[in-house]
């Protein structure tokens, strides 16, 4: 059974070695960030300049793997129904972003972010789970410096041209349902974003929700 990530909402889920999650765009408009943290020590996270120096291009593609800060696997892309068309060079929208365009209460995927990753660590800690690895030290930088790492910035339309690579982001190319199968490469904890953009047309000018479940 899915799960709904409400418009403007974040989610996470934790995933054993070689589990999958789905996540689906139901609107087949709604850009999703996904981040991914393996619960190790010292902490890392999938980093997308990594990525890309690894596979050599701008756009995965199924069988590709998704790597760390470490140089090591931790998603693999195994299924995308859509039309491939996803972006690692976006930055995720952020408090600093909408300010700068007069909007500075907007709700963002760095927010969504940051409250998920304390959500999972305030949980876990409570319970004492184990394998949390160095997520708790993570988890505080995020909160104290505002940073974040780059996301995999499922179903983003984001087409380079020219000489010098101009970028442009449009409207999601996709169709209602449209989704992408990611299998872990290693214990990890993966946070989703249905992304808040509403000034450009990130989103097709209208934030929706998505949606992820556990699949075999």
């Amino acid at each position: 059974m899915s799960t709904t990530i409400p418009a403007r909402s974040g989610a996470h889920v934790k995933l054993q070695q070689y589990q999958k999650v789905k996540i689906t765009n139901p609107s087949g408009l709604q850009v999703v960030d996904c981040w991914a943290f393996p619960l190790t020590e010292p902490p890392t996270w999938m980093a997308m300049a990594q990525t890309r120096s690894k596979l050599l291009k701008l756009i995965p593609s199924v069988n590709d793997v998704l790597i760390d800060t470490r140089r090591q696997p931790v998603l693999k892309l195994v299924e995308d129904s859509s039309s491939g068309t996803h972006d690692m060079l976006f930055p995720p929208c952020d408090e600093w972003r909408y300010k700068e365009a007069g909007v500075p209460d907007h709700d963002s995927c760095g927010a969504n972010l940051r409250m998920e990753l304390s959500a999972y660590v305030t949980n876990a800690s409570e319970e004492r789970s184990a394998g949390i690895g160095g997520l708790v030290e993570l988890e505080s930088s995020v909160r104290r410096w505002g940073w974040t790492p780059e996301p995999f910035n499922l179903f983003m339309n984001v087409p380079w041209a020219g000489d010098k690579g101009e970028l442009k982001v449009k409207r999601p190319v996709c169709k209602a349902n449209d989704c992408v199968v990611l299998e872990a490469m290693v214990e990890c904890l993966v946070v989703m974003s249905a992304c808040p953009n509403d000034l450009m047309d990130t989103n097709g000018g209208s934030p929706s929700a998505a949606a992820y479940e556990i699949v075999a």
